[in-house]
């Protein structure tokens, strides 16, 4: 029982690393100073003051550079290599030990890697059309969606450590409402007449070419005839 509750954890952890990097190593490293949850000796520098204030900052820069549309769009790429990373590290560390066998902690280690990059690729589908809205709407409405996946990610990294079981089918239930969006946002997306990307129907400017949509063509339209 004991190792399902350790794989729960770590595929908790590691699912929250899909959502934002940083913030599931951030709380092991934080848990690791309270009775709650024990760094095996391999991962300990986790807790280390220096590494948590650096991995905060870093909790910040993720944050901002998702608030901005015009970033946003080129880190949604850029970030898989990041949360490959951290979900391999946070997975390893709640089940991996290097003096067990170098080959489970690899293999613990992939399986943290593939969660959250799969979590991010899905947070993808579901992020694109969002931002489309929003940047149409209030660019403000960015900024809440990104606090709001960092929200996400440290509620499950730290429930996935204090209530395995309710962490599990928390992100369990938002994966299965995101292939639902992720396949729903696709039926409200309209090719762009200029470029062909998937844009919002009713656009007005695409966000993939910048183009106004709504403006009339070169020359602008043939002025009426004159009565008779």
């Amino acid at each position: 029982m004991t190792n399902v509750l350790e794989y729960l954890t770590a595929f908790g952890v590691a699912g929250g690393a899909g959502a934002k990097a940083f913030v599931p190593v951030f709380l092991l490293g934080l848990l690791h100073h309270t009775k709650y949850f024990e760094l095996s000796a391999a991962f300990r520098w986790m807790a280390d003051p220096t590494v948590l204030v650096i991995l905060g900052v870093l909790i910040v820069f993720e944050i901002w550079i998702d608030a901005h549309p015009d970033l946003g769009e080129y880190s949604d790429l850029a970030a898989y290599l990041p949360k490959l990373i951290a979900g391999f590290i946070a997975f390893a560390a709640v089940v991996g030990s290097l003096d067990q066998s170098l080959v489970e902690l690899g293999a613990s280690g992939l399986l943290g890697g593939a969660t959250a990059t799969g979590v991010h690729y899905l947070r993808n589908r579901i992020r694109r059309p969002v931002r489309e809205l929003t940047g149409g709407v209030h660019d403000g409405l960015s900024k809440v969606f990104s606090l709001g996946e960092a929200g996400f990610s440290g509620v499950v990294g730290l429930a996935a450590v204090l209530v395995p079981v309710a962490a599990a089918l928390l992100l369990l239930g938002v994966v299965l409402a995101g292939v639902w969006l992720a396949v729903r946002g696709t039926e409200w997306r309209v090719p762009c007449p200029k470029c062909g990307e998937l844009i919002r129907s009713g656009a007005v400017v695409c966000p993939s070419c910048r183009q106004d949509l709504a403006a009339p063509p070169a020359g602008g339209p043939p002025a009426a005839a004159p009565p008779a």
